[in-house]
């Protein structure tokens, strides 16, 4: 209804829109005329005011209906909303203590889980502890049997050599494989030497072929064929002759001193020794080190490991007496080489000392 009130009163208004203001004074014309329309002038007047009353009375009652409607509806929607909003808790909650529920059976479960993994892996632990107590034990005991074979073979081979006997017994020297055997106790697997070998490639690389006096199980020789680089070698043992022939290399079978001295002079790039400065005599190992210095062309390099001595040195039945880093050192430096050094590290199996002279 009132919405209808107000469209009618703007229309009435629109109708009397037009201002009828009062004519100026010296409007003659105007004057005259608005004597004959004043009349007229006041009944629009008239209808104006009265349509402005009626448009604000229309405002008022839509005004008044709209602020008392929506706050109805309003209160009503808002009590669904917190029934709606209770209804959603409720079910959150409900949901939420299920889970909660759940999860403490499952860490019950776990807990029991991981007792029993607890009581399983100590007998594990114990039994991974036995078995390597065992494997010590089985490791010793080779490492005992090893040493007593190569002892034998040595008192055999003495006995081979001995003079006015009249018993003839044939005893090979060490050509039984006795040497190879000793390695493997002395230095461990192959797998573990040539990793340590390959420690020393940086030194030997780019300076041409390389001299080994001690080619032994010819590991090596395995690290410089990798890096490509030519070698030689020589063994008066067969054993280790014949080995490293399998291995693809070539190693004469003659004193590693004797085949050094056929060497060109100034050919070699490199010279190297493990386990072999050690079993020695005095003139033999003042021999090794002058014969390395003359074959080994400029800037090349005489390289050597030697065991520090020890509880440990004793176990090799090849090896004559320690030799000490300094005496060495002084022995490389008389034969001319200008650059020497000495360098010492721990070995599972007892100290050693490497010592790089650069001519």
């Amino acid at each position: 209804m009132s919405e209808a009130r107000l469209a009618d009163a703007l229309a009435r208004l629109d109708q009397n829109k037009e201002l009828r203001l009062p004519l100026r004074s010296r409007d003659l014309l105007g004057r005259l005329a608005l004597r004959f329309l004043w009349r007229r002038q006041v009944k629009w007047q008239i209808e104006t005011n009265i349509a402005s009353r009626d448009a604000l009375t229309a405002l008022s009652e839509i005004v008044h209906n709209q602020q008392q409607v929506p706050r109805a509806e309003l209160a009503h929607e808002v009590q669904q909303l917190q029934r709606a909003d209770q209804n959603i808790t409720a079910g959150l909650n409900q949901r939420l203590y299920a889970a909660m529920g759940s999860i403490r059976t499952e860490l019950g479960d776990l807990r029991l889980q991981l007792v029993d993994t607890g009581l399983h892996a100590e007998k594990v632990d114990q039994r991974l502890d036995a078995i390597e107590s065992q494997l010590a034990e089985l490791t010793a005991a080779a490492r005992d049997a090893r040493l007593r074979n190569a002892q034998v073979d040595l008192v055999l081979d003495r006995f081979r050599r001995s003079e006015g006997t009249e018993v003839e017994v044939t005893v090979p020297a060490r050509a039984n494989g006795v040497e190879l055997a000793v390695a493997e106790l002395l230095d461990g697997p192959v797998e573990h030497v040539r990793t340590a070998r390959a420690a020393h490639l940086p030194v030997v690389e780019g300076r041409g072929t390389v001299f080994d006096a001690a080619p032994s199980r010819g590991e090596w020789f395995e690290v410089l064929r990798e890096a490509g680089i030519s070698v030689l070698g020589a063994s008066a043992n067969p054993s280790v002759v014949k080995h490293n022939a399998e291995l693809g290399f070539h190693v004469e079978e003659a004193d590693p001193l004797d085949a050094l001295t056929r060497v060109d002079k100034r050919s070699l790039g490199a010279v190297t020794a493990f386990r072999f400065v050690e079993r020695l005599s005095v003139e033999a190992l003042s021999q090794f080190v002058s014969l390395a210095a003359e074959s080994l062309r400029p800037g090349g390099v005489l390289l050597v490991e030697s065991p520090v001595a020890g509880p440990e040195f004793h176990v090799d039945p090849f090896a004559l007496r320690p030799v000490h880093p300094t005496y060495l050192r002084f022995l490389a430096e008389t034969a001319g080489f200008a650059e020497v050094s000495v360098e010492q590290r721990e070995h599972p199996l007892g100290a050693r000392f490497t010592l790089t002279a650069r001519m």
